[in-house]
């Protein structure tokens, strides 16, 4: 059983301490060493034990069973809806901006999931056996599924992942890209490295407590770089959006590119959706997918709000047997900051010894 498995567990999956900068570092701090499991991952700890798995999930869009007598995919039909042709979605997320090459660990949680061998749609890794991505990268059952991890040079040997479940929100709408998130459940953990290393997940909604945003993925042309690609952007408010994306869905998150927009518009490549969009929080260091790219237009994307589905996450994982708890605070908790005490104990510590010398001087004759 890995570290993170385990409903009777009480699962630590230990700390991610990032650089503070701009964007996620190449390297990461020398005190993270190999030697520890724990420090591949945010602090995440699963309070009172184990909790009870919901009693319904999501569409389970194919599992694999019978691994013993040689695996097969035991197929299960889905809505109608979930099979729309690709002209009911003609603004599903194909770009994400005019990026520059990403540098191999500075992204280490983006992964490349593939069918045939061929790249079809980002995703992102939250755990050592979860992946997050977009529910639209899948129109039907893939064939010869398989995640890719472990480097951003899609011409280079990648590390290959096997999923074993596949699961769509149970509300995904391909016309509209509502609940447009789908996770992929691996027959094996990842074992953590510089270039493997889980997102952290959002505790807040608010726009305004993100800063330092970037959308990664890789282009998808024929003639396109291998190699991973950034772009910084923005988070823009609903009204906003509206301006550029007018049958804009209730739900959602907009981001807009941080560059030129009429250069943007005339270099912008083609890029892979179900990626993540992460940004940085105050002085925590870390950095967290606040969303999931699913459409948009050249210069603004359409996001699924990744906190929002935060508790789907931790049913859907719960309801396979491999629960997920997300990083944060419990629904109904206000995140505050907690100044320390320390000066203030110091100082009432350094009165309390000197009335005590002056007690004691008294006293003396």
């Amino acid at each position: 059983m890995s570290l993170w498995e385990g409903s009777n567990n009480r699962s630590r999956e230990g700390i991610l301490t990032l650089y503070s900068s701009e964007t996620p570092p190449a390297e990461l701090p020398p005190d993270l060493g190999s030697n520890s499991r724990r420090t591949w991952s945010c602090w995440r700890e699963t309070r009172g034990g184990h909790r009870a798995a919901p009693r319904a999930g999501a569409p389970l869009l194919w599992s694999q069973a019978g691994r013993a007598g040689g695996a097969h995919l035991e197929k299960r039909r889905i809505q109608e809806e979930l099979r729309a042709p690709s002209r009911s979605f003609p603004i599903t997320g194909k770009r994400t901006g005019r990026g520059t090459n990403v540098i191999p660990g500075e992204f280490p949680w983006h992964v490349s999931i593939q069918s045939h061998g061929k790249h079809i749609c980002g995703g992102t890794i939250i755990s050592a056996l979860w992946i997050l991505t977009a529910a639209h990268c899948f129109a039907d059952e893939p064939p010869d599924l398989m995640v890719a991890v472990g480097g951003v040079n899609l011409s280079l040997p990648l590390e290959e992942c096997h999923p074993d479940s596949l699961i769509l929100h149970e509300g995904f709408n391909r016309t509209s890209l509502q609940n447009d998130i789908a996770l992929i459940l691996l027959s094996s953990p990842i074992e953590f490295s510089t270039e493997k290393i889980p997102v952290c997940l959002p505790f807040v909604y608010d726009m305004d407590k993100w800063q330092h945003c970037w959308a990664s993925g890789w282009e998808n042309t024929s003639a396109a770089s291998p190699v991973l690609q950034k772009t910084k952007v923005k988070l823009i408010s609903r009204e906003e959006c509206l301006k550029h994306i007018p049958h804009l869905v209730g739900g959602v998150m907009c981001a807009e590119t941080e560059l030129d927009p009429a250069v943007t518009f005339l270099l912008l490549p083609q890029v892979d959706s179900g990626g993540p969009v992460v940004c940085s929080y105050w002085d925590t260091m870390k950095w967290f997918q606040v969303g999931i790219i699913s459409g948009g237009n050249p210069n603004h994307r359409i996001l699924t709000p990744v906190y929002s589905y935060q508790k789907w996450i931790e049913k859907e994982t719960a309801i396979r047997g491999k629960p997920f708890f997300t990083e944060g605070v419990d629904s109904g908790t206000h995140i505050r900051v907690v100044r320390s005490r320390a000066g203030t104990q110091v100082v009432f510590l350094g009165y309390f010894l000197l009335l005590l010398i002056f007690l004691i001087a008294i006293k003396l004759p």
